[in-house]
């Protein structure tokens, strides 16, 4: 594996899981409808993504949150790792709950 790709296993399992979970979602949530559909394949497009991306933005900032306080405390390759984190999840956030407004936008205004 080449240097340019080390930082991404160097963040860690669970980091790369939940950064992966939110970059998933971005890619369905522009084809989400949200509906109160109780059956089929619609009820995973229109209840329960929708549903679940404010939950994976909540958990990103808390990893923000967390590594932000962990880097003042370490070595600085630890701080260097940190700061690529609360990069990449400040990113993958963002795009996040933009998407998940711009699907929810029908229900909210209309």
């Amino acid at each position: 594996m080449t240097a340019k790709w080390l930082w991404f296993r160097e963040m860690g399992l669970l980091r790369n899981m939940l950064q992966g979970l939110g970059i998933a979602f971005i890619f369905i949530l522009p084809f989400t409808e949200p509906a109160r559909i109780l059956e089929g394949w619609k009820l995973v497009t229109g209840g329960i993504i929708p549903a679940l991306a404010p939950i994976v933005f909540v958990l990103l900032m808390f990893d923000t949150l967390m590594s932000n306080i962990l880097k003042d405390d370490g070595d600085e390759d630890q701080a260097r790792i940190l700061r690529k984190v609360i990069r990449t999840n400040l990113v993958v956030g963002l795009i996040l709950i933009c998407l998940w407004v711009y699907s929810f936008i029908g229900v909210l205004v209309g």
